[in-house]
């Protein structure tokens, strides 16, 4: 296997393994909770992180993006505060939709993230809205 650098310097190539790694360590911790019963759910996206990661990456900061499933990467990657993000994942009124749900299926202006839904089909018309509207 060959590896093109590109331009890309060694601190470069550091800080996108370190933005690879931490939904990876997040998931992890969160999986070792959900086994002893400390939490009560948990959509683990391992082995998913570099898809997530990479195609927020790829965009500009404020373009939207419209996460699927397994999206933990994409929160990290528009370096949205942990501590929000958990509030967010609990329910909590503190959390992006005020507590309105349990999970990561929401959007912020904020960082330019679309609300999930979970299928592809009414996403993509979605997208499309957003793309239309932008241009």
């Amino acid at each position: 296997m060959q590896f093109y650098r590109k331009e890309l310097t060694n601190e470069a190539l550091t800080e996108l393994y370190k933005k690879l790694l931490l939904p990876r360590m997040i998931e992890e911790k969160m999986l070792v909770l959900l086994r002893q019963g400390k939490i009560s759910k948990w959509f683990s996206g391992i082995g998913q992180e570099a898809i997530s990661v990479g195609a927020t990456l790829a965009l500009q900061p404020d373009e939207w993006i419209m996460p699927l499933h397994r999206n933990l990467g994409v929160f990290t990657s528009r370096k949205m505060p942990l501590s929000k993000l958990f509030v967010q994942w609990q329910g909590n009124k503190e959390g992006y939709s005020k507590g309105r749900e349990r999970s990561f299926h929401f959007g912020t202006k904020e960082h330019h993230i679309c609300g999930m839904i979970s299928h592809l089909g009414p996403q993509m018309a979605i997208a499309d809205g957003v793309a239309w509207r932008i241009n």
